[in-house]
């Protein structure tokens, strides 16, 4: 439905751990440089539905980041959501209850900014990118009086927007 299409949608706002794999030495600052990186979090949906036990799920994106004079980004990134789901329909002569598991592969491009102050770097960042949403729901047959299980796909526009910080172990 609508509703469970908007909700899944509304609830790819997760948190994430950030690591991020780069090079700070003590070179001269290079105007390109290439980082390769990732998060893995715990996926919550802020928008519930009223009554219910919220759905929870996990997180993972890989990135591949391009910086310009150690500032400016565009970050590349892919990654899969997979969150609990619950499904509860009335059908005429039926009841039918969905518990499986809900899946979105990701794939966006965002820009962003940085400054490093010593070992710490604050970073925005924001972009957009298309989700493929694999959702499962139940459809009723009269004629058979049979309840048919699909997975519903579909391909959503996915806002992105994030801040945080790096902190730099070692100079190597």
């Amino acid at each position: 439905t609508k509703q469970m299409k908007n909700n899944l949608l509304i609830a790819l706002l997760f948190s994430s751990i950030c690591a991020k794999a780069q090079d700070a030495s003590d070179f001269p600052v290079r105007k390109w440089s290439l980082d390769f990186g990732g998060s893995v979090g715990v996926f919550i949906p802020f928008d519930q539905v009223k009554d219910t036990k919220t759905p929870i799920g996990s997180n993972a994106i890989t990135a591949l980041q391009l910086n310009y004079r150690e500032r400016f980004f565009t970050r590349l990134q892919f990654g899969q959501t997979t969150v609990d789901f619950k499904y509860r329909n009335s059908f005429p002569t039926i009841n039918s209850d969905i518990s499986a598991k809900a899946n979105s592969t990701n794939l966006g491009l965002v820009f962003g900014y940085q400054r490093s102050f010593r070992r710490l770097q604050p970073y925005v960042f924001a972009g957009a990118g298309a989700s493929f949403i694999d959702a499962p729901t139940a459809f009723y047959d009269p004629e058979q009086n049979r309840i048919n299980y699909r997975t519903l796909s579909g391909t959503h526009l996915q806002v992105i927007a994030g801040a945080g910080f790096n902190y730099r172990l070692s100079k190597t």
